[in-house]
């Protein structure tokens, strides 16, 4: 009995002794055990992707102002940076909705190549966008009246005239505020019937950068 008892004693404070030295060793073995695991487990994999090239949106192909407004689509929140000819002139962030504008985008004189790259979060740079050609042309067209000679004198019997001359081509043409088609080669001719006394007559042309010649002659009819 007595060793039955000693027995019986030395179990309950060898549980006792277990559960109160052993779970806590044993939370402090797994948590070290669960640290080491994570250390050999692979990090979340970092994002290599780079984002879609933007999208600019169309552009006339020749302007007379030095400044022009720029905008298209990006990747929400990406970093678009504007080129022109090569060279970086603005950045700006994509909004939510994708979409983006510059303003006040400088050009040179000629030709301008304009292309975009965005930059996401992560610092992956996208392909370039589509490049977008605008010529920066200051220039006036120069019109060239053929016939008639300005201060012409008409008769009664000629009252049905011809108005010929050249332009540029791509130049638009009116006539008294009368569009005037322009051939191939920027040769144009427009008939008008004169008014007795003096005739004035308005030739304005306006090439594709919008830049503007106006012309007037003065024809008689007698």
């Amino acid at each position: 009995m007595r060793r039955a008892i000693l027995f019986g004693l030395l179990s309950l404070l060898l549980i006792l002794s277990l559960l109160y030295l052993g779970i806590p060793a044993l939370i402090k073995l797994s948590i070290f055990l669960g640290n080491l695991r994570s250390s050999y487990l692979p990090s979340e994999q970092e994002d290599t992707i780079p984002p879609t090239a933007p999208i600019l949106s169309p552009l006339a192909e020749a302007t007379f102002s030095a400044e022009i407004n720029l905008s298209g689509f990006a990747e929400p929140g990406a970093m678009v940076e504007i080129f022109v000819s090569g060279i970086s002139q603005e950045k700006i962030v994509a909004g939510n909705d994708s979409t983006f504008s510059v303003g006040n985008l400088k050009l040179t004189e000629g030709t301008n190549e304009i292309y975009a790259t965005a930059t996401d979060k992560a610092g992956n740079i996208s392909q370039p966008s589509e490049k977008i050609i605008v010529v920066l042309d200051k220039t006036p067209p120069t019109i060239n009246i053929l016939e008639p000679k300005n201060k012409t004198i008409f008769y009664g019997n000629q009252k049905a005239i011809e108005i010929k001359g050249e332009i540029e081509e791509g130049t638009t043409v009116t006539i008294n505020d009368h569009l005037v088609i322009v051939g191939p080669e920027g040769k144009f001719s427009y008939p008008l019937v004169l008014s007795l006394g003096e005739n004035k007559i308005k030739i304005v042309a306006t090439d594709k950068a919008g830049n503007q010649t106006e012309e007037e002659l003065t024809v008689f009819l007698e």
